[in-house]
Formats: C-alpha cells, sequence, structure tokens
C-alpha cells in the first residue's frame, strides 16, 4: 500500500512491578526477552503499596542492572504519576518545583531509566484542570529540553487531549526525545473497546 507507514515495536511495557517481586527475575526476563520494557511506578503518596516499588527496591533494580556482567541492559521506564507530574508541568512557573523535578528527572537516569511515561490524569493523581494552559505546555517543553537524554512519553487519551494537542500546536517542531503512546486506559490496564485511534 503507498504511503503507508510501517510501525516498528521497540519495546513491550509491563507495569506495576514492586516489592514483592525479586529484581532479579525482572533482569533474567529481560535479558531472555530484549524487548522488554519494565515500567516503574513513581507516586510518592503510595510509595511501598501495591504497583509502587519503594526506593530501596528501586536502588536493588538498578544495582543489578548496573552490574549485569554481559553487558544487557534491563530497559526501564519510569511512570510518573502523583505530585511528580504536578510539578514537572508547572516546572516554568514554579523554581521550587522546577528544581525538585529536575533533580528527580537527573536521579533517574543515574538509575538507569531511559524513558519518562508522564501519566497526566486524575486517575493517577494529577491536578488536569490546566492541562491546555500554555504555562502547562511550556513547563512540560522546559522539562524535555533540559533532560536531553530522557525519552518523554505522553499518554494520549481523551483526558489528556488539552496536553497532547498543546504540544502538536506548537510552532517550533518537538524534540526528538517526545513521544506518544494511545492509552485510553489511562494506566489502569484495562483493554479499550471500540478499537484503536
Amino acid at each position: 500500500v503507498p504511503n503507508m507507514t510501517t510501525a516498528k515495536l521497540s519495546a513491550l511495557g509491563f507495569c506495576g512491578a514492586d516489592d514483592t517481586v525479586n529484581p532479579r527475575h525482572l533482569a533474567l526476563i529481560a535479558h531472555k526477552y530484549p524487548h522488554v520494557e519494565w515500567g516503574i511506578l513513581f507516586r510518592p503518596d503510595k510509595e511501598g503499596l501495591p504497583r509502587y516499588a519503594t526506593k530501596a527496591w528501586i536502588e536493588r533494580l538498578c544495582h543489578i542492572l548496573n552490574t549485569a556482567e554481559d553487558g544487557n541492559k534491563i530497559k526501564l521506564a519510569a511512570h510518573l504519576c502523583g505530585s511528580y507530574v504536578n510539578e514537572l508541568l508547572t516546572s516554568s512557573t514554579d523554581s521550587l518545583s522546577a528544581s525538585s523535578i529536575d533533580e528527580f528527572l537527573t536521579q533517574l537516569y543515574k538509575w538507569g531509566f531511559r524513558r519518562v511515561q508522564v501519566n497526566a490524569t486524575a486517575v493517577n493523581g494529577v491536578y488536569t484542570e490546566k492541562l491546555a494552559d500554555d504555562s502547562t505546555i511550556q513547563s512540560f517543553l522546559r522539562s524535555t529540553r533540559a533532560h536531553p537524554k530522557l525519552t518523554f512519553i505522553v499518554q494520549k487519551n481523551e483526558e489528556t487531549h488539552p496536553l497532547w494537542n498543546g504540544l502538536l500546536k506548537q510552532e517550533e517542531p518537538l524534540l526528538e526525545n517526545v513521544v506518544f503512546l494511545h492509552d485510553e486506559s489511562k494506566g489502569t490496564g484495562k483493554e479499550v473497546t471500540g478499537g484503536w485511534p
């Protein structure tokens, strides 16, 4: 078919690993299946609860990642929720938010995370009332420019429409470290009826 774009799978994501999972098991699966990407949920008010790993567990996982004998790296994506997203989306107007989120994103990179999914939905504890505001769009762009070694994933769904639509309407093209994920389940992992957009 002429002019048809071919999609290429770069990662198959599994999300929600927590302290009940042995990090070595994740490494074994990643070694056998290199396309697997482990999505680790980050939401401070839920740390240690099911699906939300503790910092100590993440450090154990990252130690395994950084000491892999065969050079195989585990693919990691940080799935930001709650106050982390609120800070990211206010970082151009609030210097404390900018400092805090920059410090956290820098730590993620040091741990071995290379992709950051921004879960900007109410179910993920985010204030969504200002997603269409120019200051929100500029804050997102500020963070992507400040952390060019990280790839930022924007959930593309009905609720986040003001954010992703605002990003796409910018006069300057988006940086290469911004990608979109069609996820109408809003990160809940539930199957959506009605097909792909």
